[in-house]
């Protein structure tokens, strides 16, 4: 019995655990998930992206068991000398991700079962099972059929298309496409799916287009003719019908109208091809008609949150026209605020209404958010800066008699509600730079501004003149002038490549045709592209870092979509230096959203808050009323209100928007002098430090603990100061150490070495005082000039003589660090 005690995690496993579930008829030796990958030790995230571009662990189960392509539990295992359910709570957590009923833990002596109750809040209780009485998979499977409500399950035993061995499918994306099958095959014609931007919707789509092919739903409808529709030519593009791989000899892309092609079996088109003209114009053209209702037998509708499903919408129109197929809604933002953004530019968008989108075609069968994708590593964490001028807090006050550049006098809007009149005889924050009412006001000063700030933070902050940039503005003349104004910010990139900047909206057919040179991650230019409404979503921008905003957004899904197109991360994307992405906000809305409770779950505000301008009252001008456009200079000096550096960070399993200084915050933090103490003697006595995984992990660690070193060593104050004096330098204030003032901390260690100990260990110090605590390793003496003039033998024996390397590093760590025992 004391040797059972002492067997290890992977000993119990292989003893009692897997010949317990091959006995049940778990089949190890053979069953693999559909795309290969093993059950065992089934890993379904890439490891949350730190903002030191570190990755966290991945989230890796013990063992997943699927049965008819279908995840139906998890396993969580423990060594023997465990009880059996030591791993059940993290087992719970994985089955509620994996979004699957049954969760298992065992110590190898038997199991522990959980069932979660359908809404993964409350369960149906938990149970000790014999090790010799696991479930066989046809007992687990049909329970799990019972947890679903599935009398039949024939559509649920198709498969997926493995044939991407290099990308198998996300964990979210099975779930996503097995969601819509349950769905389908209990009658739900009208399908909702939620998925943050950037996780792969259409591929999505694609697997269930190719598993449904051909089958026959519950009300005898064959899925044979399948409709894949957009509101954008770029949302149908190549690399969408790409994705499309079991149809690609039978796809077509509907064009001019053109209805009469009816024998292929997968379609893309965008709505402007199913109606033309209007009923107001009285030429509207319902080309769709040449088809008969119950043509498509399946729709996949993309980006539908953009008035696919207002009622009044041609999309809604097109919809109920071929209400006999099964639709399937696909959209990162599932439902609207009442206060819903207008067109800035016209015949692009519509208005919309409150939860329209859900009013059509019912609740998500499934939902995976930002915040979801940001800590499973597949999405890109954020920071916010904020820069608020005063013109964006205060507004526009123009002066007696004061005239805009074509000589027109400003005349302010009137006031008339009680919130309005703080702006009274300025032009507000909301007016500047957009239309609103019948009047149009052109900050050029305050756009000056935000060119000046967004130019800085590429090559002063980031240091990067290349980092790829999107400006979002209010309309394509704003993106115009901005344009402008970042030109007159960049001469010299401009003068290397003309299309450094650009303006990619959509009346510029210039600029429209660099957007596949900005979407690739291969080619340079353009850098920074300006624009309104083209470029805020169904985009796929994967390189870009920074998001500009200053547009003024009063809609979450607008804003959701917006910074979307910098929530892009893969192992390619790492490879060439991106990690995360930046938004720069120069009006205050990524305040207004990110405080949000209902944006991606309850996100703590820290403080203090701004002033946020009215929201505005936005009406169309009548059709008799000319509409009037000033352009100001704006002589008052601008300043900023606000430069805090905002960060959307997880703090003590919280998420948490930070908008104190940086430093304040994490000096807040460190006023336990305990805590202190602990985090100081960890940095000193963390073991092997050359080797730098120990000591990343602590850093980790203290960034999880709202300690965020990453942005601290970006501060001027704390450039070439090791970890340890930024701590104390936070905790009790004064300027810190440099990693120079610190070496000679070890001035009377090094006096008491031999001669040439002495010099190997001052040139260890010397590549700490310039790189930092990572250098510290036995590895830098193969550098010149050490190289040259002794052997790595040779290094060895003069350490040795000394105490050996070890010692000496403790012995140097000791001096370094004296402030703690």
């Amino acid at each position: 019995m004391k040797a059972l005690q002492n067997l290890s995690e992977e000993d119990t496993k292989k003893r009692y655990i897997e010949p317990a579930l091959e006995k049940s008829g778990w089949d190890f030796r053979q069953i693999r998930l559909e795309y290969g990958i093993e059950a065992r030790d089934y890993e379904f995230s890439d490891g949350e992206m730190t903002k030191s571009g570190i990755r966290k662990a991945k989230k890796k189960a013990d063992y997943a068991l699927f049965y008819n392509n279908t995840c139906l539990a998890v396993i969580e295992a423990k060594a023997y000398n465990y009880n059996d359910s030591e791993g059940l709570e993290q087992a719970k957590d994985y089955a509620k991700a994996l979004q699957v009923p049954f969760a298992f833990a065992s110590s190898g002596k038997g199991f522990v079962k959980f069932s979660w109750n359908k809404d993964f809040i409350g369960s149906s209780g938990t149970e000790p099972l014999p090790i010799n009485a696991f479930p066989s998979p046809q007992e687990l499977y049909q329970a799990y059929k019972k947890w679903e409500s599935l009398e039949s399950d024939y559509l649920l035993t198709t498969k997926f298309d493995n044939s991407d061995i290099k990308h198998p499918l996300r964990y979210y994306q099975r779930i996503a496409v097995t969601k819509t099958l349950i769905a389908a095959q209990k009658g739900q014609m009208r399908i909702l799916l939620v998925l943050a931007t950037g996780t792969g919707k259409t591929l999505i789509a694609y697997q269930i287009a190719h598993r449904l092919f051909n089958q026959t739903l519950p009300n005898g409808k064959k899925i044979q003719k399948i409709l894949y529709l957009a509101d954008r030519n770029e949302l149908i593009n190549a690399d969408t019908q790409g994705k499309f791989k079991s149809f690609r000899n039978d796809m077509y892309k509907i064009r001019n109208h053109n209805f009469s092609q009816e024998h292929y079996k997968l379609y893309f088109g965008i709505y402007q091809q199913f109606i033309s003209g209007s009923e107001k114009n009285k030429d509207k053209v319902e080309h769709y008609k040449n088809l008969k209702p119950d043509f498509f037998d399946l729709i996949f509708i993309d980006e539908c949150h953009r008035g696919s499903a207002r009622a009044d919408s041609t999309w809604r129109e097109i919809l109920e026209y071929f209400s006999p197929a099964l639709q399937i809604g696909m959209t990162a933002t599932p439902k609207f605020h009442k206060e819903q953004r207008k067109s800035q530019e016209i015949g692009e968008l519509e208005a919309r209404s409150e939860e329209d989108n859900i009013d059509y075609f019912g609740e998500p069968v499934y939902q995976y958010s930002l915040k979801q994708g940001i800590e499973d590593g597949y999405l890109a964490p954020f920071s916010v800066i904020e820069m608020l001028s005063n013109y964006a807090k205060d507004g526009y006050e123009p002066q007696d008699g004061e005239k805009d550049l074509e000589g027109k006098e400003i005349k302010t809007p009137e006031r008339k509600t009680e919130e309005a009149k703080r702006f009274e005889g300025k032009i507000a924050p909301y007016e500047m730079n957009r239309y609103c009412g019948d009047t149009t006001y052109y900050i050029k000063r305050q756009i000056h501004y935000v060119a000046e700030q967004t130019s800085f933070f590429l090559t002063d902050t980031l240091k990067n003149p290349y980092a790829k940039t999107i400006v979002f503005c209010n309309d394509q003349t704003h993106a115009d002038f901005m344009k402008l104004a970042l030109i007159d910010c960049n001469p010299e990139p401009i003068n290397r490549n003309a299309n450094y900047i650009a303006r990619i909206t959509s009346n510029d057919e210039v600029g429209k045709r660099l957007l596949d040179s900005f979407k690739s991650a291969e080619n340079v230019c353009p850098i920074i592209v300006t624009t309104s409404d083209l470029l805020s979503t169904g985009v796929d921008t994967q390189m870009v870092q920074i998001i500009a905003i200053d547009k003024f957004v009063n809609d979450k899904s607008l804003f959701k979509q917006m910074i979307g197109r910098g929530t892009r991360l893969n192992k390619a994307l790492e490879a060439r230096g991106k990690t995360q992405f930046y938004i720069l906000d120069f009006n205050g809305t990524a305040r207004k959203f990110l405080t949000d409770p209902d944006f991606d779950g309850a996100i703590e505000f820290i403080g203090k808050d701004e002033i946020k301008p009215p929201k505005p009252r936005e009406k169309k001008p009548p059709k008799s009323r000319t509409i009037i456009k000033h352009t100001l200079e704006g002589e008052a000096e601008i300043h900023t209100h606000t430069h805090t550096v905002s960060l959307w960070r997880e703090v003590d399993g919280k998420m948490t928007l930070i908008t104190d200084k940086i430093e304040v915050f994490c000096g807040t933090r460190l006023k336990d002098k305990n805590r202190l103490n602990d985090y100081l003697l960890a940095l000193r006595d963390t073991e092997d430090l050359g080797e730098n995984k120990a000591r990343t992990e602590f850093l980790n660690q203290l960034e999880e603990n709202g300690i965020f070193i990453h942005e601290l060593k970006a501060l001027e104050q704390f450039q070439n100061c090791d970890e340890f004096d930024i701590l104390l330098s936070l905790a009790k204030g004064g300027p810190a150490l440099s990693r120079t003032q610190r070496a000679k901390k070890a001035n009377r260690f090094l006096a008491e070495l031999e001669p040439k100990a002495r010099e190997l260990m001052e040139f260890l110090l010397q590549q700490y005082e310039k790189n930092g605590f990572n250098e510290l390793k036995f590895s830098n003496f193969t550098n010149e000039p050490i190289a040259t003039k002794y052997t790595r033998a040779k290094v060895k024996s003069i350490l040795d003589s000394s105490g050996g390397f070890k010692t000496l590093l403790a012995a140097l760590k000791n001096e370094l660090y004296k402030e703690v025992g």
